[in-house]
């Protein structure tokens, strides 16, 4: 089950959308549709240029045609605007180097929460005692995370949303595995550093031990013979 869960998510984090990653995509998937727009567009111009005498039903008829085909195109650029789920500044879709630890939270609609997923991928697995999808670890007992939709019916916008933050969890993990490596290496070299300066100063007193029974050692042996 998971640990944490909030009514709103974490001033640390952005919904996938606002993310980095997922704005670049944004913009590099709407270049050919607002081209196709801007095509469609100048051709409806033209169209009711081309129509003489005027005719209203005609000119609605294009009009309508270009603006359906606008919103449908609006539609499917925006469609991960609704993806439910966020991640921390740490997380590898917000930055190229991440400074810390990464984590993933999902909102629950059902449940009306947002809950921090631990670094494990997930699934739907129908909810037989309320209904819609619970959201589940994918483990051996399929260990439930919450209530996902009241929906039984698994759109296409699901998936999607599913298979996005599988990505997110799975980089999440990776990202914090590298981080934790990284960490043990500096604690390695400053340990090492801690060793040598330890050996460097025990080397010294050591030496400077050594000096002084050598500069004793004809002091004493002149007193003795006094």
């Amino acid at each position: 089950m998971a640990s944490d869960s909030f009514d709103e998510p974490p001033s640390t984090t952005k919904k996938y959308f606002d993310t980095m990653i997922a704005k670049q995509v944004y913009f590099e998937n709407s270049k050919k549709p607002k081209m196709a727009i801007l095509f469609i567009f100048i051709l409806c111009v033209l169209l009711l240029f081309s129509v003489k005498p005027f005719d209203l039903n005609k000119t609605a008829l294009i009009g309508t045609v270009f603006l359906i085909f606008s919103l449908s195109m609006k539609v499917h650029l925006e469609r991960d605007k609704k993806i439910p789920f966020a991640v921390n500044f740490n997380h590898p879709l917000m930055s190229d180097e991440p400074m810390g630890q990464a984590q993933v939270f999902v909102w629950l609609e059902a449940d009306k929460k947002w809950v921090l997923l631990q670094e494990s991928r997930v699934r739907l697995v129908d909810n037989t005692l309320f209904g819609g999808v619970d959201l589940v670890y994918d483990d051996e007992e399929y260990t439930r995370i919450g209530h996902y939709s009241i929906s039984n019916k698994i759109t296409t916008q699901i998936k999607r949303s599913l298979a996005l933050l599988n990505q997110a969890i799975v980089l999440s993990e990776l990202s914090n595995q590298d981080d934790a490596e990284e960490s043990s290496n500096a604690d390695d070299i400053e340990r090492r550093k801690r060793e040598k300066q330890d050996s460097d100063l025990l080397q010294r007193s050591w030496l400077e031990e050594e000096s002084e029974i050598e500069v004793e050692g004809p002091l004493a042996k002149f007193i003795n013979r006094e």
